[in-house]
């Protein structure tokens, strides 16, 4: 055999490798190559969409359960489609002026209106950025302290500035985040600031979960803010997940190797479950002392995963991606384009874990860039927002 046929059989060999090990899932599982996906009406649900301008761009939402308040995080989709560092939307002089919003809806009180008597959660004590006290929300998580009052854990995607709190050119610097403690009492309007986190090692922060005593853990989802190294990330990794105690600096919790990781959750087990949103895979890690995550094992869903979502009985709802193209020309313009959605459940049951989907909408008749689902056990009711989409969605059980 001639040097030119062994070449050839090598780079053969190497495709064959790279297409069963990388090539193939993200053919399959991350770009969703000859994925079947079903029609709205398969399901049990009415669903409807919830328009108005103050809840655009709702990415992440947290239930309280006992309280019946919903409340979601909302940036209003043309500043999101602006500023949106994990796509690398970096044009900082399209920013909302009044920043983000924390809402809160009151889920058993639709109201003449049907918008649950939304109002906003007026932040106390903060500052910001550049001294005009606007926070830019995206992920975020809460605890119930004591029976009147709720924590709550924000990602803070700040503009970034200088010395004299003038923003600067993002596509340069990336994001300046941080993590943003307050404290709610239970009815009240205003959320009182208790502290800011920043550190070096949250610098592209996507996801949070609480875990108790004042620590918490936030993901990565690429290994820089900005650069041709965050191009690569996809195919090579870089993304991670990172532990910060009450009280010094934060500390990685895995290794810098993960794929997009996103909006992870603490499950009512006490583990650790971290979505990906350019594989199917999420992972079940079990905290270790120190800060460490241990991983046990990996749910295979076939498609990525934006945030998961855990409900009142333990069952884990995640937010499927089964277009990741659509969702990115969704999130270049958010009033005009569209992409379909899944919902999955994850149940934990002595012989493993169960998946189930939930709701589809192939079509984006109701559905459309769904990146949290928020099911009340009570009434089977689902809430869902989008990073970009411009109003809020639900789903009543027929």
């Amino acid at each position: 055999m001639g040097p030119s046929y062994r070449v050839i059989g090598l780079l053969v060999v190497v495709f064959a490798i790279l297409y069963q090990v990388n090539l193939r899932e993200l053919l399959f599982a991350t770009v969703g190559l000859g994925r079947t996906i079903q029609p709205i009406d398969d399901f049990p649900f009415t669903c409807r969409r919830l328009r108005h301008e103050r809840l655009e761009a709702c990415e992440d939402m947290w239930l309280d359960d006992d309280a019946r308040v919903l409340y979601a995080a909302c940036a209003g989709s043309l500043s999101r489609s602006n500023l949106l560092q994990s796509v690398d939307r970096l044009n900082v002089s399209g920013r909302r002026s009044t920043g983000s919003e924390l809402i809160a809806l009151h889920i058993d009180s639709p109201g003449p209106d049907s918008f649950f008597g939304m109002h906003n959660i007026t932040p106390v004590g903060y500052d910001g950025a550049t001294g005009d006290g606007t926070l830019d929300l995206l992920g975020f998580d809460a605890e119930v302290v004591d029976a009147s009052t709720l924590r709550f854990w924000l990602i803070n995607q700040r503009p970034p500035v200088d010395a004299k709190r003038r923003t600067v050119d993002a596509t340069k610097t990336g994001v300046n985040s941080t993590i943003e403690l307050f404290e709610l009492k239970r009815s009240a309007s205003e959320m009182i600031h208790i502290k800011t986190v920043f550190d070096p090692e949250i610098y592209s922060p996507n996801g949070i979960t609480a875990l108790g005593g004042g620590s918490f853990v936030v993901s990565n989802d690429h290994s820089v803010k900005v650069g041709i190294r965050k191009k690569l990330d996809l195919f090579l990794g870089g993304g991670n997940v990172v532990y910060c105690p009450s009280s010094g600096s934060c500390l990685p919790a895995t290794p810098k190797n993960l794929i997009y990781p996103n909006g992870l959750e603490r499950g009512l087990d006490g583990l650790v479950y971290i979505p990906s949103a350019a594989s199917d895979a999420i992972r079940v890690m079990e905290p270790q002392v120190g800060g460490a995550l241990r991983q046990l094992e990996v749910i295979k869903l076939g498609m990525p995963v934006d945030n998961l979502a855990v409900d009142a009985k333990g069952d884990i709802y995640a937010a499927g991606l089964p277009k990741v193209r659509g969702i990115v020309a969704s999130v270049a313009d958010p009033f005009n384009r569209q992409s379909p959605s899944t919902v999955w459940r994850i149940s934990r049951t002595a012989e493993g874990y169960r998946t189930e989907k939930i709701i589809e909408d192939r079509d984006k008749r109701v559905l459309s860039g769904v990146s949290v689902a928020r099911h009340d056990v009570k009434t089977g009711r689902l809430f869902m927002g989008g990073p970009v989409t411009p109003y809020l969605m639900v789903c009543d059980p027929k």
